[in-house]
């Protein structure tokens, strides 16, 4: 059973959005210095928790406990700390280079660190948002143990209850995006420059059509 999240992927998206006002904000005593960049343990902690707890949608408590699991870290490596401050470091290594030959300036990169920034934003806000709305019952947990038995065979029954648990928490918490959204839509209003779209869409597709009319000849 593999988190439908890429661990090494989601690293690399949020660590690159923290990354950009993370600087000299945090205390405590250092762990890694990249020239003139230091990591602290502060740092390391809070990178390190915020990841977790977004990829597992579990308190630091419970990520303690994963990470003391083999089985667990054989799964997701980045449980282990001295593996994290590694891929961190990795990544800020490249970061510097890329910023210091000027990429963030690019009209694309920064438009996809927007985007990652404000996906980050309203992923951890729904989460704390809904956190005690989404938490699945015992019962709800035992009803789909028994309809999908064969699924977890030869998994440990902890392992297979944190699973459900993660499961059904995703399903509860996009039915509280959904409802969000339309209560946001109805309240704000949202308007569309249909006319203007439909312009742009034709300009595409015609575009689309005179690329491909030479292959076809």
């Amino acid at each position: 059973m593999k988190s439908r999240i890429t661990v090494s992927t989601f690293v690399c998206l949020f660590a690159t959005v923290a990354l950009l006002g993370s600087c000299n904000k945090y205390g405590g005593e250092w762990v890694a210095k990249i020239d003139s960049d230091t990591i602290t343990i502060e740092e390391l902690d809070t990178f390190y928790y915020a990841q977790q707890k977004s990829l597992y949608n579990l308190p630091k408590e419970k990520i303690d406990e994963l990470a003391a699991d083999p089985a667990q870290v054989a799964k997701n490596p980045t449980l282990n700390k001295q593996e994290f401050l590694e891929q961190l470091i990795r990544q800020r290594l490249v970061y510097k280079k890329a910023v210091s030959d000027g990429i963030a300036k690019d009209n694309e990169v920064e438009a996809l660190m927007q985007m990652a920034k404000e996906a980050v934003v309203v992923g951890y806000y729904v989460r704390e948002k809904f956190k005690n709305e989404i938490e699945p019952t015992n019962e709800e947990v035992e009803s789909v143990y028994r309809q999908q038995g064969a699924r977890f065979r030869g998994v440990p029954a902890d392992q297979a209850e944190t699973f459900i648990r993660q499961q059904l928490q995703q399903q509860k918490l996009q039915v509280k995006i959904r409802e969000m959204v339309e209560a946001l839509r109805d309240e704000k209003g949202i308007k569309k420059n249909t006319e203007f779209l439909k312009k742009e869409m034709h300009k595409t597709e015609k575009k689309a059509d005179e690329a491909e009319a030479p292959a076809e000849k």
